[in-house]
């Protein structure tokens, strides 16, 4: 680009005001007047008519590219893979990984199994070898081309390998789904377009001399022959350290990334020349915009017949994935029936949970990838609420050994407490032995509340839109037309004289929301129903809202568990005294619900409900009738404890934070729900065994002790964080 001044414009000035823009100039030399500024080719994108409105600048000419076609690539592409579903490539980190050379049908199956379970998509082997020594091993030729297709084919993967000749470009291209020119034939121009021709993509390695505008030109050689899309692989430039292979050229991700907008891929193993650094020099070539990474892999390096000190070993692939972000490769059930199952899952590291978790579950790469990492995107955040300034983290465990209707399921719970997980896992467990929990919930039923204050003849008033109650359904879901083609809507009508006095009349909407929560869709349905209401009876609207007591979505579920597996006689006896106590004490049956909630809220949170509704719910109908009681109660039987519970839940699994928020999108795949009754049933469950935890800790040793112990290992971990603190600061 190039920038004409005006004749009294002050160069200087013009320059610094460009510079802030990002736009790197030098004076053509030999230009007196006017000054003619040309722009740098490394500077940032900038629009003509942003530059034109800097004063003195008089005319900005355009410079034609060496490379027009290179310079419209998109920075993402669709990849097709020959073995396996397509590849967004520019969505999140692609891991390309294999040994340098394929060796025999038995390493590179090896070695792609390898490369799959480590949750690449993408297997790079070479099948011709350019050696600096003639006497060195020069590849297997076009036979190791058929082993590779093998390998990727039976593990589902796609294929890298490189075209060393024109000789062979037909064969090559066959078997790849990207085809890859190496640093040495950067410039090979026949080779490139004979590559070019076959349609297919293009890794183009950058020549160990090559400046950037000579490695966009070759691009540009490709795609003018007919390819595709081409990646801009930096593997290394000559450089003055001996240590090393060759030098990598960070600054020219960064540059062709951010500045030019490319996807760019960067190939540490070249780089380095020796695996000990293959894996911070990755994350520093994906730090600077690379989203691709190519690594060698060998399952035996020492044995490899080709860069052998390069080749990571299989540990340090997965390691280098787990840094990555790119979740290793899970097979569901892993062979096995899928359990809640998992003794002394606490002892595990955190890393072998998840594993054990994603073999078990058979998780997606989107829910490993959250396991790993944690966090909400500020993005996002910033979305769900208002006036976001950061986020804030809790704990995502999850509780195990429940069985709900003869199903398992592992319970995701975010909870601070650490005794909430623990005691709603062991009560679980002691439940299982006898069946495990049972439970039914009703339709997905909300409540909608119009109020009428100032009717005159309310009972009369009362009883017309008792009769209007037909009329009054069809206006509710003419409302709602997209809930009431998936099977809901307003099922009944109901109507409350609460003041005779003061004229104050309730209408009550019945509206099944299937597997929402369903607060949106009834607000809407009071309001679109009031005015026709108000027309009828007279008196003035009043709030048009939801209910969240929902007397007809209430869920039911209840237990036996023996006295064995209790603690013995003494401790059955005990907690069925706590229960009777609850029942004819209010300050106790506070306290018992509270408990009930610790294990129901955890669960909630978790899977982005509504926590807070479903407490005022749970209150209100413990509260309903002349005393507060309790909402779950335990009975003594001949050989145990039988307990039940009955309370108002109102969740969901559609809308809201279940499709925002990635963390409980995760959670979502993890507990293995079928829709908001199944998912009620399984909290209520939660519920209830956080409650036959407490009160056999309270009938036995008593709260605190076991409290105390987790609380004490919560006081080790925090110690250890502000040690960790000091230390750094030091």
């Amino acid at each position: 680009m190039i920038i004409v001044l005006t004749a009294q414009a002050d160069s200087k000035s013009v320059a610094s005001a460009l510079q802030g823009l990002g736009l790197w100039t030098r004076a053509l030399v030999g230009a007196a007047t006017p000054v003619i500024l040309e722009v740098e080719s490394h500077s940032a994108s900038v629009s003509p008519a942003v530059i034109e409105a800097i004063e003195g600048v008089a005319e900005v000419r355009q410079r034609k590219s060496a490379h027009p076609r290179v310079d419209r690539q998109a920075p993402t592409f669709t990849l097709t893979l020959r073995h396996g579903p397509a590849l967004e490539l520019g969505d999140g980190t692609t891991l390309v990984a294999g040994p340098c050379a394929v060796e025999s049908p038995d390493q590179i199956d090896e070695t792609a199994a390898l490369v799959a379970s480590a949750g690449c998509r993408l297997l790079r082997g070479g099948a011709f070898k350019p050696r600096t020594s003639p006497y060195s091993f020069q590849g297997e030729g076009l036979q190791a081309l058929d082993w590779l297709d093998a390998a990727a084919e039976k593990h589902g993967l796609g294929v890298v390998t490189e075209a060393m000749s024109e000789l062979h470009v037909t064969e090559v291209a066959a078997v790849a789904d990207i085809v890859q020119i190496g640093s040495r034939n950067m410039q090979n121009y026949a080779l490139l377009a004979a590559v070019g021709r076959t349609g297919k993509v293009v890794l183009l390695k950058r020549a160990r001399g090559a400046s950037v505008e000579e490695w966009l030109s070759a691009g540009e050689h490709l795609l003018v022959h007919g390819a595709p899309y081409v990646i801009f692989c930096e593997r290394g430039i000559a450089g003055a350290n001996t240590e090393l292979r060759n030098d990598l050229d960070v600054g020219s991700i960064a540059l062709l990334h951010h500045i030019h907008g490319h996807f760019v891929a960067v190939d540490p193993s070249h780089g380095a020349g020796r695996r000990d650094l293959i894996l911070p020099l990755a994350q520093s070539g994906a730090a600077a915009g690379a989203q691709m990474v190519l690594v060698e892999v060998h399952p035996q390096p020492a044995e490899a017949r080709s860069d052998g000190p390069q080749a990571l070993l299989p540990e340090q692939l997965r390691e280098l994935a787990k840094r990555l972000g790119i979740a290793p490769a899970a097979v569901a059930g892993n062979g096995q029936p899928y359990t809640s199952r998992f003794p002394e899952f606490y002892k595990k590291s955190m890393e072998q949970r998840q594993q054990t978790l994603a073999s078990t579950l058979g998780l997606s790469a989107e829910t490993q990838r959250y396991l790993q990492t944690g966090g909400l995107d500020m993005d996002v955040a910033d979305h769900m609420t208002e006036n976001v300034i950061s986020t804030f983290a809790l704990p995502l465990s999850v509780a195990l050994n429940f069985r709900v209707n003869g199903r398992d399921h592992v319970v995701p719970m975010v909870v601070e407490e650490p005794s909430v997980v623990a005691a709603a896992s062991n009560a679980a467990r002691m439940v299982r032995a006898t069946g495990g929990f049972r439970g039914d919930a009703t339709a997905s039923v909300m409540t909608a509340q119009v109020q009428l204050d100032g009717v005159l003849g309310v009972d009369g008033a009362a009883e017309t839109l008792r009769q209007r109650r037909d009329e009054i359904i069809a206006l509710a879901n003419q409302a709602i037309p997209r809930m009431v083609a998936r099977g809901g809507g307003c099922v009944d009508v109901d109507v409350r004289v609460l003041d005779r006095d003061s004229g104050l009349l309730v209408l009550h909407l019945y509206v099944d929301v299937g597997d929402a929560m369903g607060a949106n869709v009834v607000d809407t349905v009071a309001e679109n129903v009031a005015p026709a209401v108000q027309r009828w009876v007279g008196g003035s609207v009043g709030l048009r809202i939801l209910s969240n007591l929902p007397l007809r979505r209430l869920v039911h579920i209840e237990c036996d568990v023996g006295e064995e597996f209790l603690g013995g006689a003494d401790l059955a006896d005990g907690i069925a005294r706590a229960s009777r106590f609850a029942e004819m004490d209010p300050f106790r049956a506070s306290t018992h619900n509270k408990g009930i909630l610790n294990g129901i809220d955890a669960v909630a949170v978790a899977l982005g409900q509504d926590w807070r509704a479903i407490e005022a719910g749970a209150h209100a109908y413990a509260g309903l009738g002349s005393d507060y009681r309790p909402l779950s109660v335990w009975r003594r039987t001949e050989t145990g404890l039988h307990g039940s519970m009955e309370l108002p839940l109102a969740i969901g699994t559609v809308g809201g934070s279940t499709q925002a928020h990635p963390g409980v999108r995760a959670a979502m795949e993890l507990v293995r729900i079928d829709g908001a009754r199944q998912l009620a049933v399984l909290m209520a469950a939660a519920g209830l065994a956080s409650n036959l935890a407490a009160l056999r800790a309270l009938a036995g040793e008593g709260i605190q002790q076991g409290h105390m112990r987790l609380h004490a290992r919560k006081a080790e971990s925090a110690a250890h964080v502000v040690l960790t603190v000091h230390k750094g600061a030091a």
